[in-house]
């Protein structure tokens, strides 16, 4: 292993994904070296390798043959990215993926499995275990204290998926809609802090738009293995303006009461004066953390934070909500 991360060739694969300018800001906050970048959408890979200076290739295979990555973060439409992760892996290449690695659990699983079989690291960013509330709330709150976890997420409409990322809109390319691209973050979360190991999905509820077979909002009810319940809501259906999102979570503990939001998390203990911190509820300043993390655990030789395992968990719990939703249509 290598003992700087600023040792390692780094490649970015499929930029034109909008997540990759929240990981190209750890550059600026440290001098890693990327040497490669690859997109078929030629004018975007330019554009976001200019300040780089770095190789652009418009075929992610022949930037693999030349330039021999020592890592890679990876990015592709979500029917695309088991075939890109297996191809890192054959490669014995380390690499961090973008959520959720394919359409099915069955996706995961066999990623999985080649991964472990090669010893090849690979980090998925479930971002806010970067965070220092939640891993500060973990620390203080004993896992199996808490009651009830209830996150609601909406993001902004479909239409600016439409010039970026169109894929996004198709149940073929995407396999899902908001409950897959933004519901799997509070999955894992629940299942980390909870300390969970597996999870019952009670009940489902997709609602969809007119132009798309993806689903626009969700509300979702699990059971957790610990004994905690874990309430959903997701969807793409707030109006931005200078916000792009809105962000709430309330979390139930057998002595407390914690709330996030607007830009505020407020601790409620019994016996004790309540808490108020002022913080970011905006998840994109947990990407850069989780791109330098990630290169400091592959050249540790640390497991990630979230790796292959637990996207395998969160793909099998959102399988059965997708299932559930669709049961429940037919009624």
């Amino acid at each position: 292993m290598m003992k700087n991360i600023t040792d390692l060739k780094i490649a970015f694969i499929g930029v034109a994904h909008w997540h990759v300018p929240l990981y190209l800001r750890a550059a600026e906050q440290e001098n890693i070296r990327i040497v490669a970048m690859s997109d078929p959408d030629e004018n975007k890979l330019t554009h976001l390798a200019a300040p780089f200076g770095c190789k652009c290739y418009t075929d992610a295979q022949t930037l693999l043959d030349e330039v021999n990555p020592d890592f890679v973060f990876a990015f592709a439409p979500h029917n695309e990215m088991p075939e890109l992760a297996m191809n890192l892996v054959r490669r014995k290449i380390p690499f961090s993926m973008e959520k959720p690695m394919g359409l099915c659990a069955e996706d995961v699983q066999k990623v999985k499995e080649a991964a472990e079989e090669a010893s090849v690291f690979c980090s998925i960013p479930f971002v806010w275990r970067y965070s220092d509330l939640i891993n500060d709330f973990k620390k203080e709150v004993k896992a199996e204290d808490i009651v009830h976890l209830s996150f609601k997420f909406i993001a902004g409409p479909t239409s600016r998926y439409i010039t970026t990322s169109p894929w996004m809109l198709e149940e073929k390319t995407a396999g899902g809609g908001c409950n897959t691209n933004l519901g799997v973050h509070f999955i894992d979360m629940a299942m980390y802090l909870t300390e969970s190991t597996s999870a019952k999905v009670v009940a489902s509820e997709y609602h969809y738009g007119d132009e798309y077979d993806i689903e626009t909002y969700a509300t979702t009810l699990v059971k957790l293995s610990s004994g905690a319940t874990l309430s959903l809501e997701t969807g793409y259906a707030f109006p931005m303006d200078e916000l792009a999102r809105d962000n709430r979570w309330n979390i139930v503990t057998k002595d407390g009461y914690y709330t996030l939001g607007d830009g505020c998390f407020e601790k409620r203990v019994y016996d004790k004066k309540t808490e108020k911190i002022e913080m970011s509820t905006d998840s994109d300043v947990y990407y850069p953390i989780y791109t330098l993390e990630s290169l400091r655990q592959y050249v540790c030789g640390e497991k990630p934070r979230a790796g292959l395992e637990e996207m395998e968990l969160v793909r099998v719990i959102l399988d059965e909500m997708d299932v559930k939703a669709k049961q429940a249509e037919e009624i």
